[in-house]
């Protein structure tokens, strides 16, 4: 297993850096920092003076990024055998994806500053748009991770539970884990009240195909020595599994994600993308 760890200093990136304590030792470890240099490219600076500027900000931005680097090394646990650093110029997500691309990574950890979701379409974050457009699984840290041991797993089709498989085959956590398969119905109502009966007919019949994938998911999982249950929530996806969180209290919330096209997945969200927004859980988005 390779796992890029992505660090610029602050307290939640920090928080990234320390889950890594609850990973199993991977082949190799990368720290990423990049050096994003600001622009400076008015009319009224000359050539000399750009130059110069640039070459002034750059040295004072890769000694800082040295020390950050070097405090990071710090919180890399010993049992780790290759840890790699990389630092870059370039804007942090692309320094990020193009590490993890190159280096055939298996997840990428870093932390969220948590932009409110305008702000975050405005101005973009570095935590969301490596979520949107990385290759690789995901975790995002908002907080301190005491342990990983409980993880609750929202699966909505077969395409979740072949990649949280195949990523959990990889051994990737230190401590024996804990899994509660979880699968929302989102109770649709037909237009009329004499069709009440079949809507509740279509429920039961849907909760029974439900839960005999959530058996065979878990039967998949307990051949791979993980302890696993099932549930089954209704409702509104995100607020069901944001209630499920409140009840099972999982130390990870893993999931998959399904990408949407920027205005649409705006105007009718995700529920992983929602989740981000709503919960200090950390999240890891697998692919």
């Amino acid at each position: 297993m390779k796992i890029i760890a992505a660090t610029d200093g602050s307290p939640c990136s920090t928080y990234a850096l320390q889950s890594l304590a609850h990973f199993a030792p991977p082949e190799e470890c990368t720290l990423v920092h990049a050096l994003s240099l600001p622009d400076l490219n008015y009319p009224l600076v000359t050539p000399d003076v750009r130059e110069e500027a640039l070459r002034m900000t750059t040295d004072r931005l890769r000694g800082e990024g040295e020390k950050i680097l070097g405090e990071a090394r710090k919180q890399i646990p010993s049992d780790f055998p290759r840890v790699e650093q990389v630092h870059q110029i370039g804007h942090p997500v692309d320094v990020i994806l193009e590490t993890a691309r190159s280096s055939d990574a298996n997840l990428i950890i870093l932390g969220a500053r948590g932009l409110g979701q305008i702000k975050e379409l405005i101005l973009g974050s570095v935590s969301h748009r490596i979520v949107l457009h990385a290759t690789c699984p995901t975790l995002v840290v908002k907080k301190p991770i005491a342990q990983i041991q409980k993880i609750l797993l929202p699966i909505e089709g077969e395409e979740d539970a072949d990649l949280a498989v195949q990523f959990l085959k990889l051994r990737p956590f230190r401590q024996p884990i804990e899994i509660q398969v979880f699968s929302v119905w989102p109770q649709p109502q037909l237009a009329w009240p004499t069709t009440v009966g079949l809507s509740k007919a279509m429920e039961v019949q849907a909760l029974e195909e439900a839960q005999a994938k959530l058996n065979g998911i878990t039967r998949r999982l307990l051949r791979l020595n993980y302890t696993c249950r099932s549930q089954i929530g209704l409702g509104d996806p995100a607020m069901a599994i944001l209630e499920q969180a409140k009840s099972f209290r999982p130390d990870l919330i893993m999931m998959g994600t399904h990408h949407r096209g920027g205005l649409s997945r705006f105007l009718m969200g995700s529920v992983s993308h929602s989740l981000h927004h709503q919960t200090d859980h950390p999240i890891l988005l697998v692919r």
